[in-house]
């Protein structure tokens, strides 16, 4: 994804005061941000301003960055590519405030309220949304790069081709929220909700999934090579042509899950949950089955060349005799 408009965005706020008188005002209130900016002031840059109320201006390409907007009202307000570059919104109301394109470098957010707001192409690399409600927000190509939204809630928020890179998603809940082909490469999840979350084509390589709910999760053609999904709940998930090669499933529950057509080449299952699972035509070749669960689960079509089931709980004796005829290893007796 390229990330040329988020560097339009800052680029083209950052400028120099055009106003210096402004910047040392000892009374600054939204009636003189207001005037300021029809007197096509644009500069705001370092006031104290928390707990004003802007709610429903238009304060397009302003440059507020390092400013103090802490418990402010911005709801429903204009702030398409502006500059909020270091920034305090803690606590800010920003619900349903049009954040399209702004630039939120190292912006602070925790506990901001950006219920239903457009953040649409907007750059918030190394953010901090702790515990900010973004629920139903709309996130499209942001840019979340190493950005914490531990706790964070983006129920049914819309990240589709966003990039996350190295974020910090720990107890976050995206239940319903659509990530389809985002980049989450190395995010950690730990104890995260994705519930009935779609998830389609992203990149998850050598992400932590560690205990993340994933209940009815849509990972189709997703990429999980390498990924931690220790005790993660797969239940009913959809992981048709998803690549787990070297995967880390121990423990994980995948009752119910399809991997039809799914890589697990040398991935750990030890003790994983497999009942009623469908592995139909899926690369099992090395993969650890011990101590699993796999009662109901579906070979069909398989390949399990070097697959190691010690201890497996639940195979039929026709699921036996044909993993031994592929080349399965320890099967029991």
């Amino acid at each position: 994804m390229s990330t040329a408009p988020q560097n339009r965005a800052c680029s083209k706020t950052v400028v120099k005061p055009s106003n210096a008188s402004l910047m040392h005002m000892t009374i600054i209130n939204a009636s003189d941000i207001l005037r300021h900016y029809a007197e096509q002031e644009r500069n705001f840059q370092n006031l104290d301003l928390s707990r004003i109320d802007l709610k429903g201006a238009d304060l397009n390409q302003a440059n507020l960055s390092h400013s103090n907007l802490n418990r402010a009202d911005l709801s429903y307000t204009n702030l398409s590519g502006t500059s909020l570059i270091w920034a305090d919104l803690n606590r800010a109301n920003l619900r349903q405030a049009n954040l399209t394109d702004t630039c939120l470098l190292h912006s602070s957010l925790f506990w901001a309220d950006l219920k239903e707001s457009a953040l649409i192409n907007a750059n918030l690399s190394n953010a901090l949304l702790n515990h900010a409600n973004l629920t139903s927000a709309c996130l499209q190509e942001a840019d979340l790069t190493e950005a914490s939204l531990e706790s964070a809630c983006l129920v049914q928020a819309v990240l589709t081709r966003a990039k996350l890179f190295k974020a910090s998603l720990r107890g976050a809940d995206f239940t319903k929220a659509n990530l389809d082909e985002a980049n989450l490469r190395q995010t950690n999840w730990e104890g995260a909700i994705l519930s009935q979350a779609s998830l389609q084509r992203v990149d998850l390589e050598e992400s932590q999934l560690h205990e993340t709910i994933l209940r009815r999760v849509d990972l189709m053609e997703a990429d999980l090579v390498k990924a931690d999904l220790r005790y993660a709940d797969l239940t009913e998930a959809i992981l048709c042509r998803v690549s787990l090669e070297l995967a880390n499933l121990v423990g994980a529950d995948l009752s119910r899950a399809t991997l039809k057509r799914a890589s697990l080449f040398q991935a750990d299952l030890e003790g994983a949950v497999l009942q009623d699972t469908n592995l139909v035509e899926t690369d099992l070749r090395h993969v650890n089955f011990k101590d699993t669960q796999l009662m109901g689960s579906d070979f069909s079509g398989s390949r399990v060349k070097g697959a190691c089931f010690t201890d497996a709980q639940g195979l039929t004796l026709q699921q036996k005799q044909w993993l031994r005829v592929n080349g399965a290893l320890n099967i029991p007796a």
